[in-house]
């Protein structure tokens, strides 16, 4: 229960850094009003689509148990809007699956995969603004679903990701992940969690991109201070880069002394 109670207080303290999430006001029919958001989204109005991702973000603060049985219609829907050419529409979507990270929680975890694929897809497309939203999303990804779940999403489509944007936004949600779960659980080395998340975070520690190497090496730096990092390395990482990685993280815990 301690353990648990730990991982907690670390997720709160991490949504706390997310900015709030707008509140709605219940809507009076919800079994109708998600039967007409479905109907609103199948238009090719994009005022109508914003209403009915509207709808959806209400009832997921009110009655996230309604949207359950059709969640994954629910979440393939509006991932279908995250796609939106109008920014309008496309903003809206984004932030609505934030809504359905936070209400729903560890209920998105068979979601987590193709929502996260479209976001960073949405990353690697968009600049601005909308950049801004899909961090919002993934930010309220990491601290809301399975750890496992959101890590495998983020690595199966973020990694080797053609675009820059989208590598960076994966490389600096495995650190907020990394942070969220803390380093003793991360690198226990006792499934392929520790396997999967060390090969990950070093591939991007020598990515071609400089926005990309900065995040994964803060975040080696956050774990450098555990005694297993080093043995992790040399057990998960390619030989080519254990000299290139131990440099990062003896430069990690010599910044950590300061």
């Amino acid at each position: 229960m301690k353990v648990r109670g730990k991982r907690q207080a670390r997720q709160s303290q991490k949504v706390k850094e997310l900015p709030e999430l707008a509140k709605l006001p219940p809507l009076p029919c919800p079994e109708q009003a998600l039967l007409q958001a479905f109907r609103l989204l199948s238009i090719d109005d994009w005022e109508k689509k914003i209403e009915g991702l509207t709808s959806i973000r209400s009832l997921s603060q009110h009655h996230a148990e309604l949207l359950l049985p059709r969640l994954h219609d629910l979440c393939l829907a509006v991932t279908e809007e995250v796609k939106n050419l109008r920014s309008m529409v496309s903003r809206t979507a984004i932030v609505t699956l934030a809504h359905l990270y936070a209400h729903l929680g560890r209920g998105m975890d068979a979601e987590v995969e193709g929502t996260t694929r479209a976001l960073l897809q949405k990353a690697g497309e968009a600049s601005g603004f909308i950049r801004d939203d899909v961090e919002l999303a993934l930010g309220y990804m990491v601290v809301n679903v399975t750890p496992s779940r959101s890590m495998n999403a983020l690595i199966n489509t973020g990694v080797r990701h053609r675009n820059t944007a989208a590598r960076k936004s994966t490389a600096q949600h495995l650190g907020r992940l990394a942070e969220v779960m803390g380093s003793s659980h991360l690198l226990s080395g006792k499934n392929k969690l520790t396997e999967r998340f060390i090969h990950a975070i070093s591939c991007l520690a020598v990515d071609c991109a400089l926005e990309v190497r900065t995040h994964a090496h803060n975040t080696l730096a956050f774990l450098a201070s555990h005694p297993n990092l080093i043995k992790m390395v040399e057990r998960f990482v390619p030989q080519r880069d254990h000299i290139t990685i131990k440099n990062i993280i003896n430069k990690g815990q010599c910044r950590n002394l300061n």
